[in-house]
């Protein structure tokens, strides 16, 4: 059996970390202390710690490919900013930096075939990236506009439309809820009156909570419709598998909400020829 001496293994954590170590305290740290948040209230089984380092895994192939799909294109700002950054250093050549991307895409994909709850959530984080590295966007949005005025505004809107909305998962786990004794909305007073309540005070609420943040004007019949599909959904009694469905397109417009978000002031006229430019030679 092949294996890899001990100082490739740590020449290639070291090459990681060097990638990666800036990015870490806003993705893996945070997510692991979330995730390590709401395993308290699971049964500590090797299912769970399973499960638990499958998210690293894939958080992990994530951060590297990101992180020299950004450095990779960005060596000329590096020499300026981060001069300590593997590319700028010559600790690896660009062609090895390409030959690591392509190995992690890979293994970023592999994970979402693996577990297909994870493919949508995958396709998104590619498409993001592509666009932040290999537009004329990603300078708009890391340079100029990563910290703009309203932007605190925004993140409160989003925190407080998630928090009036995540019931909407309760809907479908009524039975379970019961089983373990938890009171959630649907339990604390009744599955009927929780889904009018949703419907007709938390969705217009979550909707004024979004216009407050300057969120709404950016695509006002969008977001409109898809909240009324939404709670038109949200009254309709049709079984567990039907109220999951209906969370996961609440996921969805989540999602919808962060990238009008994100994509606030873009000149769509502006993205037409990619940054990536690969050497072939």
């Amino acid at each position: 059996m092949f294996r890899a001496p001990p100082n490739c293994v740590a020449r290639e954590i070291d090459i990681f970390l060097g990638f990666t170590w800036r990015d870490w305290s806003t993705t893996l740290i945070p997510c692991s202390l979330f995730s390590i948040g709401a395993m308290r209230t699971l049964p500590w089984t090797f299912d769970t710690f399973q499960s638990y380092l499958f998210l690293i895994f894939w958080l992990t192939a994530w951060i590297y490919f990101f992180t020299l799909s950004n450095q990779i294109t960005g060596v000329e700002e590096d020499r300026i900013n981060k001069p300590d950054r593997p590319l700028v250093t010559g600790k690896v050549t660009m062609a090895g930096a390409k030959k690591r991307w392509v190995l992690a895409l890979t293994a970023f994909l592999s994970i979402a075939v693996y577990e297909p709850t994870l493919l949508p959530e995958t396709v998104i984080w590619i498409l993001d990236t592509a666009v932040l590295v290999a537009t004329p966007f990603g300078d708009h949005w890391f340079n100029k506009n990563c910290i703009r005025d309203g932007s605190e505004r925004s993140v409160l809107a989003v925190s407080l439309w998630t928090g009036l909305l995540i019931n909407v998962q309760d809907l479908r786990d009524v039975k379970g809820d019961v089983a373990i004794g938890r009171k959630t909305l649907p339990i604390a007073i009744g599955v009927p009156e929780s889904r009018r309540i949703i419907t007709f005070l938390l969705i217009p609420v979550s909707l004024m909570t979004l216009y407050m943040g300057g969120i709404l004007s950016l695509a006002p019949f969008p977001l409109v419709a898809v909240h009324v599909f939404l709670g038109y959904r949200i009254l309709l009694e049709k079984g567990a598998l039907y109220d999951h469905k209906t969370y996961m397109i609440w996921t969805y417009i989540f999602c919808l909400i962060l990238a009008f978000t994100a994509l606030e002031g873009i000149k769509w006229s502006t993205i037409v020829s990619p940054a990536w430019t690969v050497d072939r030679s």
